[in-house]
């Protein structure tokens, strides 16, 4: 997805990272409805990038913690306030039902572009099974599972903290889109992290890697990017995102064994952005 969304954040009170690779998709609340279409999507984890992702272009200049507020489009937002899809007209397309309908902002697909719109609110809770957004609750998205159908997904369109607890935000591709075998359209919803041990890139699936993804120090496996230290995020394997000066610190152990730093520089922890016994490599000079 983009460039994977890769890396972590941190900002000595705030670190959070974005990744292409969530675990194994979870499925509950029974059987999906019956698809639409003649054909299902492949997943939506892995690390794997598909070169033909349809990508909105990004702003330069974002709002780290309102990133994914681009491929949102303009209107409603979705898993935003509910009174903005109320019977006394809010932001969105209309669509002509009663108003004892129950409507949610929803992102649907349109000519390959994600689009928000007011739409019926579906059945399914998060972690449902579904084959479009129209299966799923209100604020809930259906992304790309592995295997047929899609699973449902809080939207996190607005602040990327507003994931539940255990989940963070990062893109992933509409089931939609890929039913329609068309390019995978990117959408940003709440993932469940994995939990990974830092530095211990063995415990992912092959191709990604694990860093800090919430500021509370949640750590899940994700698609890396290339930035080392004091380069541009997303970040290298080992490294973690600094979203005050968007460049990538080193990872290290707090242990005077750690050899990650090297000479000039110290292991420094203490924050609860980091996992215990974890911190970033300063200079002691």
């Amino acid at each position: 997805m983009d460039d994977a969304s890769a890396g972590g954040y941190e900002d000595g009170g705030a670190a959070f990272g974005s990744g292409g690779g969530e675990g194994a998709s979870t499925q509950s609340g029974g059987s999906p409805p019956p698809a639409s279409g003649s054909a299902s999507g492949n997943g939506g984890a892995g690390g794997v990038v598909n070169e033909d992702v349809n990508i909105p272009a990004a702003p330069e200049a974002q709002d780290p913690y309102t990133r994914f507020a681009y491929l949102c489009g303009d209107g409603c937002t979705p898993g935003g306030e509910p009174t903005e899809c109320s019977s006394d007209g809010g932001a969105g397309t209309g669509t002509g039902l009663p108003a004892a309908q129950t409507l949610h902002c929803q992102l649907v697909l349109d000519d390959g572009d994600a689009i928000p719109s007011c739409q019926p609110a579906g059945r399914f809770d998060a972690g449902g099974p579904c084959h479009s957004g129209a299966d799923c609750a209100a604020g809930l998205g259906c992304v790309a599972a592995d295997g047929e159908g899609g699973v449902c997904r809080q939207y996190c369109c607005g602040h990327v903290e507003s994931c539940a607890a255990g989940t963070y935000c990062d893109e992933r591709p509409m089931a939609e889109s890929a039913v329609e075998a068309s390019a995978p359209v990117p959408i940003p919803v709440c993932v469940p992290a994995m939990n990974c041990e830092l530095l211990n890139d063995s415990v992912c699936p092959t191709g990604l890697t694990c860093t800090i993804v919430r500021e509370d120090g949640t750590t899940s496996c994700v698609v890396p990017g290339e930035g080392r230290a004091d380069e541009r995020c997303p970040c290298a394997p080992g490294f973690v995102c600094s979203m005050l000066t968007n460049q990538c610190k080193q990872l290290c152990r707090i242990d005077s064994r750690a050899p990650e730093c090297g000479a000039g520089a110290k292991c420094q922890g203490g924050s609860a952005i980091y996992p215990a016994g974890f911190g970033v490599c300063v200079s002691t000079s």
